[in-house]
């Protein structure tokens, strides 16, 4: 039986620890006698949109695994949710059972947006299904949010793979998510669900169809990238509709948050191609690309660190608010990376090899029974 083995992109590792380090550098921030400046402050929640270059590289490396992969296997889409299953429950598993029990005994409880957490919410995350609820998106494990939209792109990706196989079509997929985003952020933001305003608002910008036009770019990264000629092969028509679709939603004017995670993501796209092409090779070093590498294990660990710094008064050291910050932020990396890396070795690559062995063992038993019936 063939072996796929896909070689190793380093770029990617260091698009992963830069989202990783902004996302850090973000809540880090967001806590102490920083808030005294306002700039400042104001700088780093941009530290956020870390999360939607998240989005992108994932993207890229979906499309990228499985158009290399879906000749040469017999079973390309359930070995696709073989993988991203092993990939993302073993440690988003350990971060529910962390915050069940911290819950359970009554220590701080962080971003929580309810009062308690139910049996319906714990087990949403469970199954990845909290991203469908205002009240369960964010309120159990923090940044889960980013879970369930990952998942819930995972379930439209296989459709994705073989309805999308150009940069036109790419495009197409794009002009679609934003004119969806559209016109659901219109009629939500009349009609709101639930009476709390902000969590419903909130919940509008966490919510999966708000961030699907991220991962369209992510997508049209992977033909930028793959295939040399694509910039010559987009169509005009495709690409003057983009830019109606991205002016109306600047001039609906609703709240600039909805837009500017997109606009994010077009410098992201940038980026990545310029990363790729090792235009930016001052930034594709071993340390970022190790920190790209166990960022996911650091993405649900950092919060608990952050939370613990808090509860021990280990979050202000001076009355300078630099000082402070950057104290928290090193801090928090260190710890962070530290218990991430022994995850990464102990829970993730076991888990990623296990995911691995059961396919190979799915592909040789439905090998098998092909040659018994010739």
């Amino acid at each position: 039986m063939n072996v796929v083995k896909l070689q190793k992109l380093h770029y990617i590792d260091t698009i992963r620890g830069i989202a990783i380090l902004m996302v850090i550098s973000c809540h880090s921030a967001q806590l102490g006698a920083v808030k005294g400046s306002y700039l400042f402050s104001a700088f780093f929640s941009l530290g956020a949109r870390g999360v939607q270059l998240f989005f992108i590289a994932s993207a890229f490396t979906l499309f990228r695994s499985y158009k290399g992969r879906e000749n040469l296997e017999k079973r390309p889409v359930q070995n696709f949710f073989i993988r991203r299953f092993f990939r993302i429950a073993p440690i988003y598993y350990l971060g529910i059972i962390y915050y069940f029990f911290r819950i359970t005994y009554d220590l701080p409880y962080w971003f929580g947006s309810q009062l308690y957490i139910s049996k319906s919410n714990l087990l949403s995350n469970v199954f990845f299904l909290h991203g469908i609820s205002p009240y369960w998106i964010n309120s159990f494990i923090p940044g889960g949010w980013s879970i369930s939209v990952e998942m819930f792109f995972y379930v439209t990706s296989p459709f994705l793979f073989r309805k999308i196989r150009n940069i036109n079509e790419a495009f197409i997929f794009l002009n679609f998510t934003l004119l969806i985003k559209l016109i659901l952020q219109v009629f939500f933001h009349s009609f709101e669900v639930i009476p709390e305003t902000y969590l419903w608002r909130e919940f509008l910008f966490y919510y999966f169809p708000c961030q699907l036009p991220i991962f369209a770019l992510g997508i049209m990264m992977y033909f930028f990238i793959e295939d040399k000629t694509s910039l010559k092969q987009i169509n005009t028509k495709v690409l003057i509709l983009f830019f109606i679709l991205l002016f109306i939603q600047v001039g609906i004017k609703i709240d600039f948050l909805y837009l500017n995670h997109i606009l994010f993501g077009i410098l992201f796209l940038i980026f990545g191609v310029l990363l790729s092409k090792e235009k930016l090779k001052f930034l594709s070093n071993a340390v970022i690309q190790y920190v790209g590498r166990i960022s996911f294990s650091m993405y649900i660990i950092h919060f608990i660190v952050i939370s613990w710094l808090a509860k021990f008064d280990l979050i202000d050291f001076s009355n300078l608010y630099l000082i402070n910050f950057l104290f928290r932020l090193l801090l928090t990396l260190i710890v962070s990376s530290i218990i991430s890396t022994i995850t990464y070795y102990t829970i993730e690559i076991p888990f990623q090899n296990l995911g691995k062995k059961i396919i190979r063992k799915r592909e040789f038993k439905f090998n098998q029974k092909g040659n018994n019936l010739i």
